[in-house]
């Protein structure tokens, strides 16, 4: 390939982001060059925005943002068959090692020695040329705009939650948080025959948005009144939510906590009937209260679901090809790279459901 200028977008501290020329990345044997035309921006993004770092890893220089990237193939290894020069795809930000045990045994999302596009030392995707071993790319159709194909690593992850909640036709569902997993998440349930979806969350513009999507009932969370205690604030709202929307006062069958809130995650407890599922997904503070005892008592099965395994990206795709999913109106504001900052202080503010920027701008 005509040796190229490559901008990427490239966190330097705690909020603070520049947009330079970067390192063109070398193409290996096993490798393919992707031209990325478009990566969306999600929770995790802000979170290393705001925080250098995730959790308790701390970022320790500075480097490359972006996970949820598509692009164009234009330059492959020499043992690269599956690709050719031209292909349209999107990129599998987590590379997994093939090798320890979870692999093994298909759990590539929780890899022993996974590596992750924007977690050091790993140059992220939000940058306009990026190289991966040419099985971490899958392809896409002509059909699927640049921006929506910016956001099928997200709903992979939402394919992985419906892998692991065990989603199906008959079901009743209550969802809390209405952002872009939450989102997805409902459009996933919806598209897998779930027949009831509940949508709960703070902002009424976002439960507004998910009742004229996929759900059937939505909610807006009330605030607890001091001195009335976790259970009891969560155990009144499920019986004002069921009673509300005519549903069995027993609860749902599984309920997906998608905001990281400790109060949904109270709530979302109490809503789950005996026998029923609980999903963690939504990421919050490290450490919350639980409701342990009544997890016990009503023998829930409690799950945590994180990124996606094989198939899911494929998933995804047919999902939006086939229409059964519509990224489109998901896709509320797009930002060339040069304005990379204000597309995560878009983030951070909270108005726009899915942001995407477009990387050769």
């Amino acid at each position: 390939m005509t040796q190229v200028s490559n901008y990427g977008c490239v966190l330097i501290k705690a909020l603070s982001v520049e947009v330079k020329e970067v390192t063109l990345p070398v193409v290996g044997p096993e490798n393919v060059m992707v031209k990325v035309e478009s990566t969306g921006i999600c929770g995790s993004d802000l979170h290393l925005y705001n925080h250098f770092g995730f959790g308790k890893v701390m970022m320790r220089k500075p480097n490359i943002l972006g996970h949820e990237s598509a692009g164009t193939v234009v330059e492959v290894g020499h043992n690269v068959t599956d690709v050719a020069i031209g292909d349209r795809v999107c990129i599998e930000p987590t590379m997994f090692c093939r090798k320890c045990h979870n692999c093994k045994i298909g759990k590539t999302n929780v890899c022993r020695n996974f590596r992750q596009a924007g977690m050091e030392p790993t140059p992220g995707t939000l940058q306009q040329y990026y190289v991966c071993e040419s099985d971490f790319v899958v392809k896409i159709p002509d059909s699927l705009s640049w921006e929506e194909a910016g956001c099928i690593q997200p709903l992979a992850i939402a394919v992985q939650l419906a892998k692991r909640a065990k989603f199906a036709a008959g079901q009743t569902v209550a969802v809390f948080g209405c952002g872009p997993l939450g989102a997805l998440v409902m459009a996933t349930a919806r598209a897998y025959g779930v027949s009831k979806i509940v949508a709960i969350d703070i902002s009424q513009k976002r439960v507004d948005f998910a009742k004229s999507m996929w759900a059937n009932y939505s909610f807006i969370s009330p605030p607890r009144e001091l001195p009335q205690d976790y259970p009891d604030w969560a155990a009144a709202f499920k019986d004002q939510v069921m009673k509300d929307a005519g549903l069995d006062p027993w609860g749902v069958d599984i309920a997906v906590e998608a905001s990281g809130a400790e109060p949904c995650m109270h709530a979302g407890i109490a809503f789950t009937h005996p026998g029923g599922i609980y999903v963690q997904a939504g990421l919050g503070r490290a450490i919350n209260s639980f409701p342990t005892v009544e997890v016990v008592a009503k023998e829930l099965d409690v799950i945590g679901s994180v990124r996606y395994t094989a198939g899911c990206f494929q998933t995804a795709i047919d999902l939006v090809v086939s229409g059964k999913v519509d990224l489109k109106p998901l896709i509320t504001a797009i930002f060339p790279l040069s304005r990379s900052t204000e597309a995560l202080e878009a983030v951070q503010r909270g108005d726009d459901l899915k942001v995407v920027i477009m990387n050769q701008r």
